[in-house]
């Protein structure tokens, strides 16, 4: 019989997807002789269209919206044949009780969940009280399954196209530096002038540019190309993947990227360069995961919860220690 491992979710968006990549890559190395099964519940998953062609290097299979039931006279999902499916391993990502008893309904070896703390897992844990990053909670439920060391230098694997590609536009001669100046939220955002300052003094030391802009941000295109004509902007040159994909890949060829705590900090979190990461009011360590590629600055440090408060000056240093 296959042995098959179906990992449970209500759906990824992109910041959540590119977060739990190093999860598949987890499960994968854990379980080489196991199928990946993605199920989410009434969602989707970016892992079928945004991360399509990174995700499919790990999932084998993807479910999405099964819509599942905890009522037993009904059948488990409306829309799968779930009753006549067996799994190994389910591993539940998400808490609420209701889908997990659905959930739970599916035939299985061992059930690993952490809702209600644990009540509901047949492999029982103790559960941390302690404030961590999202994902290492995760990891802990996956120990359950199988215990192995965390490779702290997981890097995203990029598909062969986009790498040829993006060699046409990257020269192996030119330093390249990444700049993500935008961010969902305001109180999130550093001044513009300050990348702008930062990215003068870069470009004295004959780094060329490379401009991350997300959707709501494209006003900020013209202001930034008067100040630098010459910098690349990846999701324009490339047609064939998607705009995340592209981002996600483009810092193999950078020397550093300095970013906001935004969704494009996710994308590049790849571990291929460094990140200078900027936060204002939010707390860093939640919101970062443990990875010695990736530097935070934050607003408490100067005695302030406005990002404003960070210093260009105190950024340009650190990225110049960063890259030294």
């Amino acid at each position: 019989m296959e042995k098959k491992i179906l990992v449970f979710s209500n759906g990824e968006k992109i910041g959540d997807g590119i977060i739990k990549l190093p999860l598949l890559y987890e499960i994968k190395k854990r379980l080489p002789q196991h199928k990946l099964v993605w199920v989410t519940n009434k969602g989707s998953t970016t892992y079928n269209d945004k991360l399509k062609f990174i995700a499919k290097q790990y999932i084998d299979e993807i479910i999405e919206k099964a819509d599942l039931s905890p009522f037993f006279w009904m059948k488990v999902s409306k829309n799968y044949d779930f009753e006549n499916t067996f799994y190994e391993y389910i591993l539940d990502t998400q808490k609420s009780l209701y889908r997990t008893i659905a959930l739970k309904r599916i035939k299985n070896k061992e059930f690993i969940s952490a809702t209600a703390n644990g009540l509901f897992s047949s492999i029982k844990f103790i559960k941390k009280n302690k404030r961590r990053y999202y994902l290492d909670d995760l990891f802990a439920l996956l120990d359950l399954i199988k215990k192995s060391k965390i490779e702290d230098n997981f890097k995203i694997k990029i598909p062969k196209d986009l790498n040829l590609n993006l060699n046409k536009f990257f020269k192996k001669d030119q330093k390249y530096f990444g700049i993500a100046p935008g961010a969902g939220e305001k109180n999130k955002i550093w001044p513009l002038e300050n990348f702008i300052k930062v990215g003068k003094y870069f470009l004295n030391k004959d780094y060329k540019i490379v401009l991350f802009l997300g959707p709501e941000e494209k006003h900020l295109r013209e202001n930034i190309l008067n100040q630098f004509p010459e910098a690349i902007i990846p999701e324009e040159l490339i047609s064939n993947f998607s705009n995340i994909e592209t981002v996600i890949a483009s810092t193999k060829y950078l020397k550093f990227a300095l970013c906001n705590d935004s969704g494009i900090s996710h994308m590049l979190s790849t571990s291929y360069c460094p990140l200078i990461k900027l936060f204002g009011p939010k707390e860093s360590l939640k919101f970062t995961p443990n990875n010695k590629m990736i530097h935070t600055i934050s607003a408490s440090k100067f005695n302030n919860n406005k990002i404003d408060s960070i210093p260009s000056k105190y950024v340009i240093d650190t990225i110049d220690k960063v890259i030294q």
